[in-house]
């Protein structure tokens, strides 16, 4: 069966040159958007302001509050419910911890690590989905 979605980034220069551009399955491409909002904040978008989530605005607030983690579960849950149509039934739960981080032989340094959990079933096939991410805070980062 052909992989009918587009892998991220976008290669636009090859599609110009008339090269096939890399192809994935719906799951690929669920998890990529799913990405893609988790690391977008609002307004990026030009085409839709609503497209992302608020952790960009909350990156350097009071992460220990258990308020925050409630607030950033909800604007992912918003933004996934709103954003991808190919999910029912998602579940989102999200975790912050410390981590210790070899920056060289003699210096560590210890930053925040948000866990996203993102469960659900897709539309079409009725097949569960799982996808999981973490992300280094203040400032947001990926590793």
């Amino acid at each position: 069966m052909p992989q009918p979605y587009y892998t991220l980034p976008l290669r636009l220069d090859e599609v110009i040159q008339h090269k096939p551009h890399p192809t994935c399955s719906t799951p690929q491409s669920i998890a990529q958007n799913l990405y893609l909002m988790l690391t977008t904040h609002f307004s990026e978008s030009r085409f839709d302001e609503t497209f992302g989530c608020s952790l960009w605005d909350e990156d350097f607030a009071n992460q220990s509050n258990s308020r925050w983690k409630e607030d950033i579960r909800q604007s992912i849950e918003a933004s996934v419910l709103d954003h991808e149509k190919r999910l029912t039934q998602v579940r989102i739960r999200v975790d912050i911890m410390d981590q210790e981080i070899q920056l060289s032989r003699t210096n560590r340094r210890v930053k925040r690590r948000l866990s996203v959990w993102i469960d659900g079933v897709l539309t079409r096939t009725n097949e569960p989905f799982s996808f999981q991410r973490s992300l280094f805070l203040a400032p947001l980062s990926t590793e």
